[in-house]
């Protein structure tokens, strides 16, 4: 008896080590289905590769669990008001509670990257540095993504056993040699890069670009000289050129040796944007306030317009006029370029601003009486020709989602969201959206 007593301890031992091995081979195997799904979300949506994997190995049980094997919801993420995809239930917080159903993982990745940006309680965590797993971790917690009290405690652990954050690193490192290698090609095709760190001060003079030859992008830049040098202009104290057409802001990124997404952030320009013809563009940030203290608006002329025509910041000129973000004003009311104003001016929703510029209408909402009507007659062709070159307008169905409309029209719900002004994830159908090209 005590010979067999003896030999089962080592059998014990081996069949707990291999239940051991066969988990760390299942996260494995997890993190290798996963990790290019979720790179890609942290390019799209700028959440940190590590937390979604994260979340996604805790969430699911690395891939094993009930919930997940059947309905490919590998965040548990519940169905909310306006899921109208399949439904699945099972006991979790309370008996019974509904949870989304997803036709492949690859939707489910994409769903809970949607789920975050779209709701105002998770705002906080895309001011935090995206190489911060940590304070992610925490954000979550603390924005009451999962009751577990140990919740980032635990996600940190996931990362930090298996590396996770090596993906982050992974992200940032192809962006940089994927805005080296457009930079060199003779066209400029889009690009899914964007900027995922907080830009850092500009030097007071731009880095040179490489001196070796350079095949020059097919649109130009005015105020070139003859020899190829660009002479830039000062408007309110930051250095500018003039965009001669419609132009490729990676091509004046490289031509000016400015890091593409430090270009975008001075001209308050989102991924895919171009400038247009007669535009200030930005080698500096911007202001936080413009030389000249009032402005009357123009027919046809948007906020951005105005904030490029005198070099203050987007969401300074938003704040200084106490308007809501995306608002237009209406043509004929005075803006404050310094001061902050005491009561906001007449305003118009981007939606009615657009329609104002394509159809020639006046807006049915959110104009206060009074408010100017403009025509096609009174819109300067230039702002018309780029408005409808850029935007189109969608009639929501009764199955779309943020998701299913955005990746239709290949754009993101973050973009979505913000050029609608949406305040929830809600949509019913009938509702217009204005789509970005």
């Amino acid at each position: 008896m005590k010979v067999k007593s003896f030999l089962l301890i080592p059998s014990f031992f081996f069949i707990i080590a291999s239940g051991y091995c066969q988990v760390k081979q299942d996260i494995a195997n997890y993190i290798a289905r996963y990790k290019d799904i979720a790179m890609q979300e942290m390019v799209r949506c700028k959440i940190p590769a590590s937390v979604t994997l994260a979340q996604g190995l805790f969430e699911s049980g690395y891939g094993k669990s009930k919930l997940t094997t059947e309905t490919n919801n590998h965040f548990g993420i519940k169905c909310k008001d306006e899921w109208d995809g399949k439904k699945y239930y099972q006991n979790d917080d309370a008996p019974n509670e509904c949870f989304r159903v997803y036709e492949q993982p690859e939707d489910s990745y994409a769903d809970h990257s949607d789920f975050l940006i779209t709701r105002s309680r998770y705002a906080s965590l895309f001011g935090l540095p995206i190489t911060d797993y940590k304070a992610w971790a925490a954000g979550l917690k603390s924005a009451g993504y999962a009751t577990n009290p140990r919740y980032a405690e635990a996600l940190i652990k996931t990362i930090e056993d298996n590396h996770l954050y090596e993906f982050d690193q992974q992200v940032l490192a192809q962006l940089e040699e994927r805005g080296k290698l457009l930079a060199h090609q003779t066209d400029y095709p889009e690009t899914t890069s964007v900027a995922l760190a907080e830009p850092k001060p500009q030097p007071e003079e731009p880095v040179k670009a490489p001196k070796h030859e350079i095949l020059k992008p097919s649109a130009t830049i005015s105020n070139t000289p003859p020899d190829g040098s660009q002479n830039s202009l000062l408007v309110n104290g930051a250095k500018v050129i003039k965009a001669h057409g419609t132009i490729d802001p990676l091509s004046v990124a490289f031509s000016h040796g400015i890091q593409y997404s430090l270009l975008l952030a001075y001209n308050d320009m989102n991924e895919g944007d171009k400038f247009k013809d007669g535009e200030n563009i930005f080698l500096q940030s911007k202001r936080a306030r413009a030389s000249e203290e009032k402005y009357i608006v123009l027919t046809g002329e948007s906020m951005h317009d105005i904030s490029q025509k005198f070099g203050i910041r987007l969401k300074e000129l938003y704040q200084k006029n106490m308007m809501v973000a995306n608002d237009q004003p209406v043509p004929g009311e005075t803006l404050f370029l310094q001061e902050k104003r005491t009561s906001p001016p007449r305003a118009m929703t981007y939606a009615d601003f657009l329609k104002t510029i394509n159809a020639g209408s006046a807006p049915q909402n959110n104009i206060s009486s009074g408010a100017s009507v403009t025509t096609n007659n009174d819109v300067p062709a230039m702002i018309k020709n780029s408005l409808e070159a850029q935007h189109m307008q969608y009639t929501v169905g009764p199955s779309d989602t943020l998701y299913s409309i955005a990746k239709r029209f290949n754009t993101t719900v973050q973009q979505l969201v913000v050029a609608n002004n949406l305040q929830t994830a809600d949509l019913h159908p009938g509702q217009t959206l204005v789509i970005s090209k």
